[in-house]
């Protein structure tokens, strides 16, 4: 293990952290909240319903805490590169997908287009072109099941789910099928034990809607940190 780029990597978990703060912030108001809104002092206004993002350091730990636990997992580098944009993407929509159920496309989209090119670099240094066609498929795949879900579902699966799908299982499928199938069943056993819990608690009524992302987002983390 290369304690150098695990501490470095953690170190620039924290400052990226603390540079998604902001975006996290804003994409995480209300959607009929003015713009601009949620950085506005509490009290004044609009301000009181605005959400004021994650708790002080919540966002940039998480952030350290995953680059530098891929560090010392995850090779070679450019695959590397490839897990942790995915992961500092998944960090910010995991917080706004919980304040607001959403998942914007100003993350979704990037989070897909920055996994697929470093990991086509990666294929391209090592020529492993099979396993960028898994890959590719993989991503694809589970996108047009959790879209098919989406349809189905009455809510309680969101077209944002269905393209944040695109950019973990392409991940996923990086390391083998078997790790895209660990990964979608790690993220419905953590949405199914979440919502157990609320339940059990009385914080939740029999079908009321939870956010998906950070649970799909969390089992997708735990098989990477597992399997590569």
């Amino acid at each position: 293990m290369n304690w150098l780029l695990v501490a470095v990597l953690a170190a620039a978990g924290l400052v990226i952290g603390w540079c998604l703060r902001p975006l996290v912030v804003r994409l995480a108001a209300p959607a009929d909240e003015p713009p601009g809104a949620a950085e506005s002092p509490p009290g004044r206004g609009p301000s009181r319903r605005a959400r004021t993002g994650p708790p002080p350091l919540a966002l940039e730990l998480c952030t350290a805490i995953l680059l530098g636990g891929l560090a010392a997992r995850v090779h070679p580098g450019l695959v590397l590169a490839a897990a942790c944009w995915l992961a500092v993407c998944t960090v910010a929509l995991a917080w706004i997908d919980v304040a607001t159920q959403r998942l914007p496309d100003v993350l979704t989209a990037p989070a897909y287009a920055g996994t697929a090119v470093l990991l086509l670099a990666a294929a391209a240094a090592s020529g492993h072109w099979p396993v960028l066609l898994r890959a590719l498929l993989g991503g694809l795949a589970l996108a047009a099941a959790y879209l098919a879900l989406a349809l189905i579902s009455r809510g309680a699966v969101g077209l944002g789910d269905a393209k944040l799908a695109a950019s973990l299982g392409t991940m996923l499928a990086w390391s083998g099928w078997p790790a895209l199938a660990a990964g979608v069943l790690a993220g419905f056993l953590l949405a199914a034990v979440y919502g157990l819990g609320l339940l059990l608690s009385g914080r939740a009524t029999r079908g009321q809607r939870i956010p998906f992302g950070p649970f799909m987002a969390g089992g997708t983390l735990l098989v990477l940190l597992a399997t590569l």
